[in-house]
């Protein structure tokens, strides 16, 4: 038999070959076990990288806050303020703002005090009832003018070579009032940096901000005193200002009426008219006083008690300021002013006007103040903020 026809009837036969269960079987559990191999190797590979992706979502989380906490959490003038940052001048701005003197011996936090603001409590979770907002973002935009206004003076001063020899003792002083004001709270230097520089404030890592910011108020101390008002300008503004500072010799009576109703408004303005009517110097008005007072009224017995001296316009009785302060006022005149207010007329009797110099100091102040935010205001004009929605 050839070699040719060996090789045909072995092809043949394993043609033929009959395949029984057990080999299907057999064939069954090779392919069970080759899926399974190749379902084993997908789910290690997919677990790998649902675990890196997971990492990743962590790492990425954790560097966003981290970058927010000490590179970037806002924007001002095209520079990164940190949240630490942030939070420092945050403390600055407020405490400052609550201690300014608002009006007599109450201060602005007394003031906000009454208007529901409690320190005791979080910013954040405080409604600032005119706002509608949280008092946070109230005291963060006060924090966003303060930022604005360091960060100009501190460019202004490196463009003026401005030096700050007295910087190591400025910030040996500042630290050690905090420490001081630390005991007087009763707590601890590390807490009180926090308390009052932000929950992330501690000694080292708001030294650099406490520096710039001492630097800022050095130089807007030189500046304010190239700004001081010269004693021309305080002239000038008091003649543009006149009848906000000069001062006004008068005498005044008060004709009450029953009530505000038309009927009784005109009985008492016709007793004023008649009592003006009625004066022809300063002696008949004192008189007059005396005989029109009510009954029972001894407010007018002494002859200085219609007399008012040196009083300006912020202590006037409503409404009679622009008679008195006219310049076409004389000696002697008389009118009478309706105050609807109060339900009377006052019958005035004009002495004398004049100006004693006695707040050329405020004046001065007013001067200086708005030179300094004029100068201000040219630099921080440009400057463009960034909040990122953070307040």
């Amino acid at each position: 038999m050839s070699k040719n026809n060996s090789k045909n009837i072995k092809k043949d036969e394993n043609e033929n070959k009959i395949v029984t269960k057990y080999d299907k079987k057999v064939a069954k559990r090779k392919e069970e076990e080759r899926i399974a191999k190749r379902n084993k190797v997908i789910a290690r590979i997919v677990g790998v990288v649902a675990i890196i992706a997971v990492v990743a979502v962590i790492v990425g989380s954790i560097a966003s806050r981290f970058n927010k906490i000490y590179n970037k959490y806002i924007s001002v003038d095209g520079s990164n303020i940190s949240q630490v940052e942030f939070d420092f001048y945050y403390g600055i701005s407020k405490n400052t703002m609550l201690s300014q003197p608002f009006y007599g011996t109450m201060t602005v936090g007394d003031y906000l005090a009454y208007m529901g603001y409690d320190s005791t409590v979080d910013d954040k979770k405080q409604t600032n009832s005119q706002t509608g907002e949280s008092w946070h973002a109230y005291f963060a935009e006060n924090t966003l003018d303060t930022l604005k206004e360091n960060i100009a003076l501190l460019n202004d001063a490196e463009k003026t070579g401005f030096n700050y020899d007295s910087a190591e003792d400025d910030y040996n002083e500042f630290v050690e009032n905090l420490k001081n004001a630390a005991d007087e709270g009763g707590v601890s230097v590390k807490d009180y940096y926090k308390d009052y520089f932000g929950k992330y404030a501690t000694e080292k890592n708001v030294k650099n901000y406490i520096n710039e910011y001492l630097k800022a108020c050095a130089y807007k101390e030189q500046k304010l005193e190239e700004l001081k008002a010269t004693d021309s300008e305080v002239k000038e503004y008091y003649t543009e200002n006149k009848d906000l500072y000069d001062q006004v010799d008068y005498r005044i009576f008060s004709v009450k009426a029953v009530d505000s109703t038309s009927g009784e408004m005109e009985i008492a303005k016709n007793k004023a008219d008649d009592f003006a009517n009625s004066v022809s110097d300063e002696e008949s008005f004192i008189r007059l006083c005396k005989l029109n007072a009510e009954d029972g009224d001894t407010s007018y017995e002494s002859d200085d008690a219609s007399l008012r001296t040196k009083y300006t316009s912020s202590e006037m009785e409503t409404g009679v300021s622009e008679w008195l302060l006219s310049d076409d006022r004389l000696e002697g005149d008389v009118t009478v002013v309706e105050n609807t207010t109060n339900s009377c007329y006052y019958v005035l009797y004009y002495i004398s006007k004049s100006y004693d110099g006695s707040s050329d100091e405020d004046i001065a102040s007013n001067v200086l103040n708005n030179k300094y935010t004029e100068y201000l205001t040219k630099l921080t004009d440009g400057m463009e903020v960034n909040t990122y929605k953070r307040f």
